[in-house]
């Protein structure tokens, strides 16, 4: 488990290096590294539950089925939080 941690995180960074300059976010430090952790932390995640996936069904196909269920509810539910009137 621990050896996807450096292939994840380069995978961050070289996606992360890519997309927020062509998006154009403000270039500070805080908000650099937040953008580069929310990423690694997000495909950590995605990593992690696909072996999970892999480990509890007996083969592959059942666990591609199931992860792309938990992928699309992950992916519906991660919206914006817009916050009410205080």
């Amino acid at each position: 488990v621990a050896i996807e941690i450096p292939y994840v995180l380069l995978q961050a960074i070289i996606f992360g290096t890519i997309t927020y300059a062509a998006i154009g976010y403000q270039r500070s430090a805080y908000k650099i590294f937040w953008y580069f952790f929310v990423k690694f932390i997000t495909l950590l995640y995605y990593t992690y539950l696909g072996m999970l996936m892999v480990s509890l069904t007996p083969n592959i196909q059942v666990a591609a089925i199931l992860s792309s269920v938990f992928y699309t509810m992950l992916s519906l539910f991660s919206g914006f939080l817009i916050p009410g009137p205080v």
